[in-house]
């Protein structure tokens, strides 16, 4: 009787991990803002800031409308999206509504400067 030895296996290669294009941006972006300096203290400026955030409230429910009727042309653009949410975002009644706003215009920002690296290679 002979005896054989069991041939090992050659070990398994972990697939290459491709780099998360949102975490080049993210470090971007990190380091445009150091850059930004003190901002005033005031989220809605002027004289009459409430007249101010319902202005913005107003013309985002606009912005909403035109980008309804540009889906549905099919010309919609980031351009509206982008003017849409930032009149929203200003247009919060609350400090935390301001907030959300901000970051869904930022998740969007984030998302359109991917969409153009991705469309350079």
């Amino acid at each position: 009787m002979t005896q054989t030895t069991a041939k090992k296996a050659a070990p398994r290669k972990a697939p290459a991990r491709t780099a998360d294009p949102l975490t080049a941006v993210l470090a971007e972006v990190q380091a445009a803002a150091k850059t930004v300096g003190p901002l005033p203290g005031h989220l809605v400026g002027g004289v009459h800031p409430d007249r101010g955030t319902d202005a913005y409230r107003r013309r985002g429910e606009e912005w909403a409308i035109i980008n309804a009727d540009r889906g549905e042309a099919g010309v919609l653009g980031v351009d509206g999206l982008a003017i849409e949410v930032a009149f929203a975002a200003f247009g919060g009644r609350t400090p935390g509504e301001i907030r959300g706003g901000l970051v869904r215009l930022s998740s969007l920002a984030v998302a359109a400067v991917t969409q153009i690296d991705q469309e350079g290679k």
